[in-house]
């Protein structure tokens, strides 16, 4: 197994991933182990449940076009596992977000190497932050956008057609909506959650901030009527 220690792991907790098969093709299912240890390689056996779920796993291909968020199964001893697909040839970025019990928030990363010819894409910012996904239409909007300030951030969201709000948004894993953000060098990671829990829309917002300047993309997931939409976007941060 290799150790791998991942982005905000506290030195006593260690982080070991296993990925099968070692090479993996577009498409092919792979197999995901991650093993918590604490220093002295004990397994860790107590986990939180945050946002219904004991580990949150963000999968992200190096040039932002692909966005997975799924659910490793807790097997005991510290071990969780989940199958999952990659589509296309590259580099993609593994993010396991958990908490164990009497600890604090973790975030461990990993990259995995999918095999075939990468097709470079240039990643360009959105020029219009209103997109249409199966019906509904999503507004994103900050109430000011700079680097390294604490800025609020808001989705809101309506009919497509009609242009009604839309107030009836389900919980998505005891949420409202789930935000995750990324630069576009994938070194800085955001998991954000709602103001509020208990808004149904048209309105969700978060409080957040950039860390530094440059492209980030930002995904948001809601679910209305049974449907998950994972919405995409693309900001350019300005240096304050």
């Amino acid at each position: 197994m290799n150790e791998h220690h991942g982005t905000g792991i506290a030195e006593e907790i260690k982080i070991g991933w296993e990925v099968h098969p070692q090479s993996i093709q577009p498409g092919e299912e792979a197999v995901i182990k991650i093993a918590v240890k604490d220093r002295h390689g004990i397994p860790a056996t107590a986990f939180s449940v945050v946002h219904e779920k004991q580990m949150h796993l963000l999968a992200i291909s190096q040039d932002l076009s692909f966005f997975q968020h799924i659910h490793p199964k807790y097997k005991g001893d510290g071990e969780f596992e989940v199958n999952t697909r990659f589509p296309n040839p590259g580099i993609y970025k593994l993010y396991a977000d958990f908490m164990p019990e009497d600890g604090t928030q973790k975030l461990a990363t990993y990259e995995v190497t999918i095999q075939g010819t990468v097709h470079d894409k240039e990643i360009y910012p959105d020029r219009e932050w209103k997109k249409g996904i199966n019906g509904l239409e999503f507004e994103l909007k900050f109430g000011s956008l700079a680097a390294n300030e604490h800025l609020e951030m808001a989705f809101t969201i309506r009919d497509e057609d009609t242009q009604e709000p839309i107030v009836k948004l389900e919980p998505y894993l005891g949420s409202a909506g789930h935000v995750v953000i990324v630069s576009g060098d994938l070194e800085k990671f955001l998991h954000v959650h709602p103001t509020t829990e208990e808004t149904a829309g048209p309105m969700v917002t978060y409080m957040t901030s950039f860390p530094k300047p440059g492209i980030y993309k930002i995904w948001g997931q809601f679910k209305y009527k049974n449907e998950l939409y994972t919405v995409p976007f693309v900001v350019d941060v300005p240096d304050k």
